[in-house]
């Protein structure tokens, strides 16, 4: 294991080389914000462009997302400084100009006392309100699930996530993940007693035979046995029941 030390706000702190700042900003106690990092996922984030900083190394200057950029020996990082408080502002009011409804946004607007956009809200995924493209719905489908029933589709202001050709997925189990790791609530997930629907779909759910609570969908239960082998009456009872 290769550690390196660097300077962070003027705190001289250690890490394992390659680690991205924002994580080793967050083990030392300085929050840097942003809504597309996830540490449960291997591929970068760097869409939501929140995680701004100034990365100091040789004499030279240059402004990185902190979620994806590595840490080397001796560069200097800074968080806070004048100009990236500057390019953050920028970067809030185009989010809040396309997901204007998302409390997410508004949360951290209001941190920085932002109340109002100067750009034009554009209502191109009228399904997706507060979709900010970040991707994460499709990574933990593909790298945490493995399904890839969902991906991001279209382009510009317009990209999105979804399923292929806007139809419903013959391979999503209706497991919810991209639900719930979406940062602005985009993905819509309506649940009843007994069912679940999301992508268009309504997947019946599983009832533990012990406390009666439906609790997982039956087409997850059915991937997992085919995809590991586990035996199925390993589902009859919930996880608060076995």
């Amino acid at each position: 294991m290769n550690t390196v030390e660097f300077i962070i706000n003027g705190k001289k702190v250690s890490a394992v080389r390659d680690e991205c700042i924002m994580k080793i900003a967050k083990e030392n106690g300085i929050h840097i914000d942003g809504l597309c990092y996830s540490p449960d996922l291997e591929t970068a984030g760097g869409s939501c462009r929140l995680c701004l900083v100034e990365v100091h190394e040789k004499g030279k200057m240059r402004v990185v997302t902190s979620c994806n950029y590595p840490v080397r020996a001796n560069i200097e990082v800074k968080t806070d400084t004048p100009f990236i408080k500057k390019l953050k502002r920028s970067v809030i009011e185009l989010l809040m100009a396309r997901a204007p409804e998302s409390a997410a946004i508004r949360e951290i607007a209001a941190r920085e006392g932002i109340t109002e956009t100067r750009f034009k809200h554009i209502d191109a995924n009228q399904k997706m309100k507060n979709c900010i493209a970040c991707g994460l719905c499709a990574q933990v489908c593909s790298e945490v699930v493995g399904v890839s029933a969902i991906s991001m589709v279209n382009r510009g202001f317009e990209k999105t996530s979804g399923t292929p050709f806007k139809k419903m997925s013959s391979v999503c189990i209706g497991c919810g993940a991209c639900a719930y790791i979406c940062p602005t609530n985009a993905i819509e997930m309506k649940e009843t007693k007994s069912s679940r629907i999301i992508w268009g779909r309504e997947f019946a759910m599983q009832k533990c035979s012990e406390c009666g609570v439906h609790y997982i969908p039956i087409a997850q239960v059915t991937w997992i046995v085919e995809t590991t082998g586990k035996e199925r009456k390993f589902f009859d009872k919930c996880p608060d029941c076995r």
